[in-house]
Order: structure tokens, then sequence, then C-alpha cells
């Protein structure tokens, strides 16, 4: 799968099913042979957030995180696919009730690794 197709996949998947679900399909395909994502996208040389689409409706990121990164618990306040097809990240997954925000979870994603997110996820990412 080249980026071009990988990027028009997604867009399709989104237009029949604008929940998670179909590009999520999509996603699991691609990272399910991360030696391929990394000819289209390159070995990560530092920790970036590359846009490759972006549509009123519909953005695809690749997101590289820095050796030892940890990103705070943020609500990206729409849903997300997140696939790995190289290195690990660590998630906590939080949860508010009333003005208080604790950890109600976390997963470790690895290579092949392709997970949604809920539009109200709170979590905080570390790279290892």
């Amino acid at each position: 799968m080249e980026l071009e197709r990988f990027i028009e996949d997604c867009r399709k998947a989104y237009a029949a099913d604008p929940s998670h679900k179909a590009v999520r399909e999509v996603v699991a395909r691609a990272v399910s042979e991360p030696g391929a994502v990394l000819k289209w996208l390159g070995e990560p040389k530092r920790g970036e957030v590359q846009k490759l689409y972006h549509s009123p409706t519909f953005t695809i990121l690749n997101v590289i995180w820095a050796p030892y990164m940890t990103i705070y618990p943020h609500n990206h306040r729409m849903w997300a696919v997140i696939g790995v097809y190289t290195g690990r990240e660590d998630n906590i997954f939080w949860k508010k009730t009333g003005s208080r925000v604790t950890a109600a979870a976390a997963q470790s994603l690895c290579v092949r690794d392709a997970v949604p997110l809920g539009h109200d996820i709170i979590h905080s990412v570390t790279n290892p």
C-alpha cells in the first residue's frame, strides 16, 4: 500500500461511515505491514507531527513521539484511530468526575496495533 492509496482508502472509509470503524480497518491493514509503512513514510528521525491529509471534516497525522516524551492528559474532542508501525506508546486513560481527573486505565500500544479512541476519551501518552 502506498501513501496516496492509504489516504484515499481512509477518505473512502470515512465517507462510507463517519464513525471510527471503517477507518480503523484501513489503519489496521496498513500497520499489519510495518515495513511497508516505513517505506512510504520514511524512518522516523525526530519527534514531530506530520500532516498527511486535511479537509474540513477529516485529518490524517503521522505523530512521531521523541524518545521518553510524555504529553499531558488531553481530549481530542473527536474520535481518533492510533496505528503503530514502529516503536511503542504507553497510554494512561483518565476519567473526569466533577472537577477532578483521575487515572482509570492504561494500555501499551505496540507495532501492528490499531486502536480507536472515542470523542470523549482523555488520555496521556509516553514514548518509553
